[in-house]
């Protein structure tokens, strides 16, 4: 049975539970275990957490074929539809670990409890994980679980490079070739509000804790309550799960950049008509400078990304502060979440039809000699980003001065709104630079608005792609992995996890 629909529940599935497993696992190992050197697992997984698919798919393509680590190489996997399902599913879901992982470990830092240190020291780990921990975390594990499927079910990247037919690698063929019928939107929608209502009943087993969990710096300062002292493993476990954390860390992070590294570095040369293989620092050097030849599509992909971000930053403040009541913000949380599900190729043909118009004149103008197309399109990825960490941030902010905020009520109101706006600005500013990199990373709700003449490095990566990966595209890919990866350890410095 080789449907779309099919093939998307194994893709999904797959991906959903690879992630969820592996972090989960380096959660428990890092946040409650304590393994050695837990803090450099921590940061070097959460690096790449704005890192773009395709450069996940780019690196782990950079290790296939007969100059790679694997034999098998992309075109092989291709042609057979169930080594191309379990390649789509290894990319996407080695590709969701980290936000499994931070998931898991918020979840583990709100609710480790005395009970639960209890049973470690009582029954032991195993014990104590599956009867106290994993129950305790399941809503976490959901929040990730259903992350991974959204984001794996609306992209058509990695299926459209391995030729898995998928719901939305069919309504990308069928929007492209003006063909779109109404069982593939059917499908498309349904998938969307499915995950719509899923995310509305998480955030109501979720809203209840949030504000109640402590600090950072409550949980990890030296006059931290027992509730929240983790228990570390002793003797022969504690090496054996920093082992286990080290290969789950070299799966998620130091493989594929290893394979970029060896890409970038290669060099073939025919001596004697025998085709001689070596590696040098130099050629990796150069492959990395050569970049500078995407520089044309690097300045659209950062322009695209500054309105995009920006633009879902004004309308995320402005459906934040008017969403006051809880039947509007259950109906904002729920329409955000569709419109995130929502499969890029839908987005593409939503936004076809609103510029495609011969009068005015100007609407013609705003589709061919602009990027309003691309830039509403990305609407649907950076604004329920957008909207969902400040509407966080807000409640959090409201549930912990719940007193203050009563106190505050006889001062003037611009004198309030100055100290709430104080109050959110790390909020704004973390909302911003996911949201930028968010839409730096998509392609699929944009792919088939870009006006003529205008590249971004998505769209060349998904080309290049395509055609095997060569030196100067790993290094792209690494200068991608490193422009992605500074500020995301420079924000986890004031971050204990």
């Amino acid at each position: 049975m080789n449907t779309p629909f099919f093939n998307t529940f194994l893709v999904c599935s797959g991906a959903s539970v690879l992630a969820s497993l592996l972090g989960l696992t380096l959660a428990l190992l890092t946040v409650c275990f304590r393994v050695p050197l837990r803090r450099w697992m921590s940061i070097i997984v959460l690096s790449l957490i704005l890192i773009p698919l395709y450069v996940q798919a780019t690196a782990w393509s950079a290790g296939f074929g007969t100059q790679g680590w694997f034999r098998l190489s992309q075109v092989s996997a291709a042609i057979s539809p169930s080594t191309a399902i379990a390649s789509v599913v290894w990319i996407h879901g080695i590709a969701a670990v980290p936000v499994c992982f931070l998931l898991c470990a918020l979840g583990l830092k709100s609710s480790f409890d005395t009970n639960t240190r209890q049973a470690l020291l009582d029954f032991g780990p195993r014990y104590a994980t599956f009867r106290f921990l994993v129950p305790k975390l399941w809503p976490w594990i959901a929040a990730g679980v259903i992350w991974c499927i959204a984001m794996t079910g609306n992209d058509m990247v990695v299926t459209n490079l391995f030729q898995v037919p998928t719901v939305t690698e069919s309504v990308y063929q069928q929007v492209q070739f003006n063909e779109l019928n109404s069982n593939s939107i059917a499908m498309g929608c349904s998938f969307a509000i499915a995950i719509g209502i899923v995310v509305l009943w998480l955030v109501w087993l979720l809203q209840s804790r949030l504000g109640g969990e402590k600090t950072a710096g409550e949980i990890t300062g030296p006059s931290a309550p027992a509730d929240f002292q983790a228990f570390e493993l002793r003797g022969v476990q504690r090496w054996i799960g920093a082992l286990f954390g080290w290969c789950i860390v070299s799966m998620v992070v130091l493989i594929p950049i290893a394979n970029l590294v060896v890409k970038a570095g290669w060099i073939a040369t025919m001596d004697k008509e025998e085709i001689r293989r070596s590696w040098s620092p130099f050629v990796l050097i150069q492959s990395i400078v050569q970049s500078r030849t995407f520089l044309n599509e690097i300045l659209w992909s950062i322009q695209l990304s500054l309105a995009s971000s920006a633009l879902a930053l004004v309308l995320g403040i402005v459906l934040t502060a008017c969403v006051r009541t809880r039947w509007s913000s259950w109906l904002a949380i729920g329409l955000m979440a569709c419109l995130l599900a929502l499969p890029g190729p839908i987005i593409n043909f939503v936004v076809i039809e609103i510029f495609d118009r011969k009068e005015p004149e100007w609407i013609v103008t705003l589709a061919d000699r602009t990027l309003c197309g691309p830039i509403l399109a990305l609407q649907s990825r950076c604004l329920p980003i957008v909207f969902g960490v400040l509407w966080i941030a807000r409640e959090r902010f409201q549930k912990h001065h719940e007193r203050l905020l009563q106190l505050d009520r006889g001062l003037p109101y611009l004198t309030r709104v100055w100290i709430f706006f104080k109050a959110m600005m790390n909020p704004i500013a973390i909302a911003l630079m996911v949201a930028f990199f968010v839409a730096f990373s998509d392609l699929a709700s944009y792919l088939l608005v870009q006006p003529p003449q205008v590249t971004t490095v998505a769209m060349r990566m998904f080309d290049l792609l395509h055609y095997g990966i060569k030196n100067r595209e790993s290094g792209l890919a690494l200068t991608l992995v490193l422009a992605g990866a500074i500020p995301t350890c420079l924000f986890l410095r004031h971050i204990e996890l």
